[in-house]
């Protein structure tokens, strides 16, 4: 946490739009090539098992490299299915059903296939240059939307917040810039 001190993006108030927070992560290490390789993520799910996610990159995003980062957030939403092996906690709990003939390496290239198709979906959609309020103002903002899920880049001071998800919550949730703190596991008090 200390090399992440400063302000983080989150939700301002996450039960005005029914997400729960779900998850917040430290993820990544110092690249001083991949400016998402470092960053603190918070994870919101709607009471509808949509998925919302703010990302604080530790540094802010080159111009040059703006592109690939949202394309990548957008990418990785549109997948986020691909890659849970559980059912999310506001779903019931399935058995799985039984896929005779099926190996690793079948399901393994389903999945290769389809993040492929993912990809190559994402890439021919235009970006699009537009405000985003942040902290109760407008900020310069490239996003792109694919189907009903949208990410978004914006740049705050000295850093960069990537938001993804259903692109109707994406537009309305207010977010904001606060210190840093862990609002699933704070601090013991003794």
């Amino acid at each position: 946490m200390a090399r992440f001190a400063g302000r983080v993006g989150e939700v301002e108030d996450p039960l005005t739009w029914g997400l729960d927070l779900e998850d917040e992560a430290l993820t990544g290490c110092e690249d001083d090539i991949d400016p998402t390789s470092d960053r603190f993520v918070r994870s919101y799910r709607t009471f509808a098992g949509e998925s919302l996610e703010i990302e604080t990159l530790r540094t802010a995003v080159a111009e040059d490299a703006v592109e690939d980062v949202v394309r990548a957030a957008a990418s990785g939403a549109l997948a986020a299915p691909l890659h849970a092996d559980i059912a999310a906690p506001v779903e019931p709990d399935a058995e799985p059903a039984p896929r005779p003939g099926r190996d690793f390496a079948d399901d393994f290239a389903d999945y290769r296939s389809a993040m492929r198709a993912i990809v190559a979906e994402v890439d021919a959609v235009e970006l699009e240059h537009d405000t985003f309020g942040v902290d109760g103002r407008p900020v310069a903002a490239t996003e792109v939307q694919v189907r009903d899920v949208v990410a978004v880049h914006v740049a705050t001071p000295g850093r960069g917040l990537v938001i993804t998800g259903p692109a109707d919550l994406v537009d309305r949730v207010t977010v904001v810039t606060r210190p840093i703190r862990s609002l699933l596991h704070p601090p013991e008090h003794r």
